[in-house]
């Protein structure tokens, strides 16, 4: 599963909402009659700070949504981020406890049990899922892949499966494998069936740290799952993705990238910070690593694919030697 930056002025335009506008007063009413606390002077505060940056517009004391607020801030606007959100608030809790976890060199108990929560795997799962939606078609549009012939491509750990799910778009006769831990099989096959896609698209039950990948692959999609494991699981998953994959087929990964130096960008050094905090024994590597796990593994040597400048990262494509 990855993280990528969300780009909302890649989504489609939304007018701004048809709902009459409302005062403040409006607002505290509806909150309470959701019997949700809120303050008079609170909603008043918040809603003025809304308009100041963009979020709604106000007119004679009364608010409205802003087509940026109706496309990616209503849960059925077209750009929608709000499990997204949801799901970074349960980040940021996370570094209250940063001490405590640069102290013991642990993900802390609490951040642990922030996951035992019933609804967090199903959050966790629609919140990627919500990130993915703007740059996967992207990213199926950058990836050149073979379109006259049948191709089966296995998605590692590919949670929501919107990666698979574009590239199935793009490529008629491509069928893709999600490859997924129990807990989120459901969801992801919500998800695929929800897009129309389940004839092409399935999701299988398994855990690659335990168990092989299967075989017969064109393609293999590694997108922000080597950094939620442990040093010595990083090349290993790339060993059992070349015993999967056909002669001739590729690896493309996809993930937050350090300096040789592994002291930026900024982005991947606090990305590797955030790792500390979530997972157990995870991390970012460098494209020296990846490369060279990759030659270890038998790959041919990698090249980069640019994305968009939105997307904020590139992809890395190695074939394994054959037809």
């Amino acid at each position: 599963m990855t993280h990528t930056p969300h780009d909302p002025g890649n989504q489609p335009a939304t007018r701004a909402s048809e709902l009459a506008p409302e005062s403040a007063e409006d607002v505290l009413r509806r909150r309470h009659a959701l019997r949700e606390v809120a303050d008079a002077r609170g909603v008043e505060l918040l809603l003025n700070a809304a308009t100041a940056i963009g979020l709604t517009d106000k007119c004679d004391g009364r608010f409205t949504n802003t087509a940026l607020t109706e496309t990616c801030l209503t849960p059925g606007g077209a750009g929608a981020m709000t499990r997204s959100l949801h799901l970074e608030r349960a980040f940021y809790r996370r570094w209250g406890r940063l001490s405590e976890a640069v102290r013991t060199g642990q993900r802390p108990a609490e951040d642990r049990r922030d996951e035992g929560a019933g609804d967090w795997v199903r959050n966790f799962v629609y919140g990627l899922r919500d990130i993915a939606r703007p740059v996967a078609p992207a990213i199926a549009e950058a990836l050149e892949l073979p379109g006259d012939r049948p191709l089966r491509l296995i998605d590692v750990g590919g949670c929501h499966g919107e990666y698979s799910m574009a590239l199935a778009r793009r490529y008629p006769l491509l069928t893709a494998t999600v490859f997924e831990l129990p807990a989120v099989v459901p969801f992801a096959r919500e998800i695929v069936a929800e897009a129309g896609l389940a004839g092409r698209v399935s999701v299988q039950e398994g855990d690659f740290q335990r168990e092989g990948l299967g075989g017969g692959y064109d393609a293999a999609l590694v997108f922000g799952v080597l950094n939620g494991e442990p040093p010595d699981g990083r090349p290993a998953l790339i060993r059992k993705v070349f015993a999967a994959l056909n002669p001739g087929g590729r690896i493309v990964m996809r993930d937050f990238v350090l300096d040789p130096d592994r002291a930026g960008p900024p982005d991947a050094a606090v990305f590797a910070l955030q790792m500390l905090l979530a997972t157990d024994g995870g991390g970012l590597d460098t494209s020296d690593d990846w490369a060279r796990w990759l030659t270890e593994a038998g790959f041919a040597p990698p090249r980069t694919i640019a994305l968009p400048s939105w997307v904020g990262s590139a992809l890395t494509v190695a074939a394994k030697p054959g037809r």
